[in-house]
């Protein structure tokens, strides 16, 4: 695999872009909230009243936005909104696992020319292709999960296109998107409450994760440049 393909440098921009992400969707739902733009007591009691139609409605909305390359932690934070930490973790779960079956088997199936075509116009997506048809094990689907190196969107696309074998696909991205979705929705049910304990150490924690997450994947990179199966 040659140096251009890997290059750790495109894991700090990703990183930056994401991150910047994630503060400012924070902090727009506390300005929203704060100025009473919006009224988290009416939407939450609305969800509670529509019972599991509203479970219903959220998963196909975070499955087609995941399918619009929306970033996947809108749909965490507001599940841990609109229905607390427990249930916004398990149903995230359910869609993030639908619309990466979605868009797997597009790319494995009829639609692997079209998802082909697609990924080309974005550079950093044939880095993640070629990643995957190397190293096609369930342990690089989780390690792209919880680092900062692609859209999840890209790398449910890539695992297809590279031939990653349904169970190694399934089992890899199970266990990568755990940690965001019990941290996202926590965080996102807390932010009601900007000023409690559970927010600051969420908010805290998921800083920590990041950086951390960040660090792993630019050692993972540069070790996979130096191993003599990436050459």
């Amino acid at each position: 695999m040659s140096r251009g393909q890997h290059a750790p440098g495109g894991v700090p921009r990703r990183a930056i872009a994401l991150g910047l992400f994630v503060v400012a969707s924070l902090g727009v739902g506390l300005l929203a909230y704060t100025q009473g733009w919006i009224n988290p007591e009416l939407i939450q009691r609305t969800v509670a009243e529509s019972g599991s139609l509203a479970m219903v409605a959220y998963v196909i909305s975070v499955v087609v936005l995941e399918l619009l390359w929306v970033p996947r932690a809108w749909g965490l934070f507001a599940g841990g909104v609109l229905f607390g930490p427990v249930y916004g973790c398990l149903l995230s779960l359910v869609a993030d696992m639908i619309g990466a079956l979605l868009c797997y088997f597009l790319g494995r199936g009829g639609g692997r020319k079209w998802v082909r075509s697609l990924l080309e116009t974005r550079p950093r997506a044939a880095r993640v292709v070629a990643l995957l048809a190397e190293r096609r094990g369930g342990l690089t689907v989780a390690f792209l999960r919880v680092t900062p190196v692609a859209h999840y969107t890209v790398v449910s696309y890539a695992a297809g296109v590279a031939g990653v074998p349904v169970l190694a696909f399934v089992l890899g991205n199970a266990v990568g998107i755990i940690p965001g979705a019990i941290l996202y929705p926590l965080i996102g049910s807390a932010a009601l409450n900007p000023s409690s304990p559970t927010f600051i150490i969420g908010v805290s924690v998921l800083a920590v994760a990041f950086v951390a997450s960040l660090l792993i994947a630019r050692w993972y990179l540069k070790a996979e440049q130096r191993s003599p199966a990436s050459r």
